[in-house]
């Protein structure tokens, strides 16, 4: 940085990693070595925010490159939804076909598979909150046998350390699991974590050893609140041109989330805490539907990253839809939907938007996609879009040109 202030987007420098680049320590490497070698049934739980869902998408990048990988993630309660979203990560369509009917053509194309000498992975993130007939579901695909009695498929689940005890109610499925618990990182890890994210931007130094083990106390060493603060870090020292985030800016953004909890005006000047937690939305759900059939349930969380990639929060693969489509972010007020850039843009309740305040029983319109909002009315009484520039999200990419009017094929 030459000129002493910082060009880039903060948004940018703690932007989601893509799948294939991801920061490794001692703790992460271990974990997913043990996810990548072997075979059979694999557990790996850990606290929240501890780098569990990027280890997964890794590991399921490198086997795609050789394996069928088939993917779902919790909360999953019926067993249709979840051979839907197994069938759906494989490139099938089963939209209108019943339990019985995907669960045929699921046996179908693990034997096809198996024919082949290709290895099937069932990778299953937030498997902790698979209940019901979706978690009888997955006990049967993992007691299936193929021949000469070897399983059929080999599956990963990942998920909070609850997931042990679902298990233990039944050893004679999961008695042959190997467990790997994730610890979470430490402060050294995080100092490591933000020299990575910095050097990739050639960015090194720029957060001082001080700042970086104060962002590990009061993140509580969740990767998703390190992004976040330090995000607000580099905003404010872009504000104040200076050339370093100090302990002083750190505390400055500590105090700014602090007083967006609180809602005082005066919060900044409090003494920060030594543990941010940002606050829950309210409570909601998608409904998702295509064609006129339910096809999830999808709760609502402070991110919710929509597109065709595997790699989002809800995948919804189609050639209509962008790699990553569009956001919903939640925040204390409500919610709010952002358009990524996409191709073929988002219509809400039938007018094309760029962002916009979600309400209840409003309609999302995402290529052949239909998602209608469930939220509090009262919500809707407030507004939950940001007003200044330090609320910048750590998913949104650069703007594409606005497409035309109309839907188009996204190749």
């Amino acid at each position: 940085m030459a000129s002493g202030v910082l060009e880039l987007s903060p948004a940018k420098v703690f932007a989601r990693p893509a799948a294939e680049a991801i920061w490794l320590g001692p703790v992460q490497r271990a974990a997913l070595a043990r996810l990548l070698e072997g075979d059979g049934i694999r557990v790996l739980v850990g606290p929240p925010s501890s780098g569990k869902t990027t280890l997964l998408a890794h590991a399921c990048a490198r086997w795609a490159e050789r394996d069928q990988v088939l993917q779902a993630r919790g909360p999953q309660t019926q067993a249709a939804g979840l051979l839907s979203a197994l069938l759906t990560s494989a490139g099938l369509a089963p939209w209108e076909l019943s339990a019985v009917e995907q669960r045929n053509l699921l046996t179908v194309l693990i034997q096809q598979r198996n024919g082949q000498g290709r290895r099937v992975v069932l990778a299953v993130d937030d498997a902790q909150l698979v209940v019901g007939d979706a978690w009888s579901e997955l006990e049967r695909l993992a007691a299936w046998r193929g021949g000469a009695a070897a399983p059929a498929l080999d599956m990963v689940l990942v998920g909070s350390p609850a997931l042990i005890e679902r298990q233990n109610a039944n050893p004679a499925v999961w008695g042959s699991a190997a467990v790997h618990g994730l610890a979470a990182p430490s402060a050294d890890d995080v100092a490591a974590y933000l020299e990575w994210r910095l050097a990739r931007f050639d960015l090194q130094g720029t957060i001082t050893p001080v700042a970086a083990q104060l962002i590990a106390r009061a993140s509580g060493a969740r990767f998703r609140v390190v992004d976040a603060l330090s995000q607000m870090a580099l905003l404010l020292m872009r504000r104040e041109r200076l050339e370093r985030v100090d302990a002083r800016l750190v505390r400055q953004a500590i105090a700014t989330f602090a007083a967006r909890r609180s809602g005082a005006p005066d919060a900044e000047e409090r003494p920060a805490p030594e543990r941010v937690v940002p606050p829950d939305p309210p409570p909601g759900h998608l409904l998702v539907t295509r064609d006129g059939h339910l096809l999830r349930r999808v709760p609502l969380a402070a991110r919710l990253l929509i597109g065709r990639s595997p790699h989002n929060d809800l995948c919804l693969p189609s050639p209509y839809l962008s790699r990553h489509h569009a956001v919903i972010v939640g925040t204390p007020e409500g919610y709010y939907v952002v358009d990524l850039g996409s191709a073929n843009g988002v219509l809400l309740n039938g007018r094309r938007i760029a962002r916009a305040v979600l309400c209840d029983h409003d309609i999302l319109a995402l290529g052949p996609f239909r998602l209608k909002v469930h939220v509090p009315e009262w919500i809707s009484q407030g507004n939950p879009l940001p007003d200044d520039a330090l609320v910048d999200t750590t998913i949104m990419p650069p703007r594409k040109p606005e497409a035309p009017a109309g839907i188009r094929r996204v190749k």
